[in-house]
């Protein structure tokens, strides 16, 4: 449930900044999903909690899923990220040709999808303390340009090996 550092996070005022350069108290912009209105901006968030190894190497298992034009994103196996569907999928379970929102509310084929031992530093954010099962309380957020859950939502529902539609009304 967390994301290579590096990993660009949308901020209010159409800025970025790299996840881990993100503190507690800091905004960060969200998102929300219903099945009547689809993908739309929430209002920006303050991270509640945010924790990594900084610039810290580990060695772990991490997947790379590459999509659109160029662009990729590396996350851990049990990252949760909104399908097209309005789903959140682990990251473990994506395959070419999944389908995944943009921040834009457009959607961009999964191009690639590897799982390798990753040897840099990782991070997660939340803007929630308590776990959730909600797609429409500010827990979605842009990384590298596509939706994923944050660390409170990664929590709330566990990972059954299935795809997942959580609340989303």
């Amino acid at each position: 449930m967390s994301l290579a550092i590096n990993t660009i996070v949308a901020i209010p005022n159409n800025k970025t900044v790299a996840i881990q350069d993100i503190a507690i108290g800091d905004k960060v912009e969200t998102y929300n999903y219903s099945t009547q209105s689809g993908l739309s901006k929430g209002n920006p968030l303050i991270v509640k909690m945010s924790d990594g190894t900084g610039n810290t190497p580990i060695s772990q298992n991490m997947i790379n899923i590459s999509f659109g034009n160029s662009s990729s994103l590396i996350c851990s196996p049990d990252q949760k990220i909104l399908t097209e569907n309005g789903k959140l999928k682990t990251a473990k379970h994506f395959m070419p040709n999944d389908n995944i929102f943009l921040a834009d509310g457009s959607t961009t084929k999964i191009v690639m999808v590897v799982m390798g031992t990753y040897q840099e530093g990782i991070h997660k954010i939340s803007t929630s303390l308590n776990p959730t099962t909600s797609l429409q309380h500010g827990n979605l957020f842009c990384a590298n340009g596509i939706i994923v859950a944050d660390y409170a939502l990664n929590l709330g529902e566990p990972d059954n090996d299935e795809l997942r539609g959580l609340n989303p009304e």
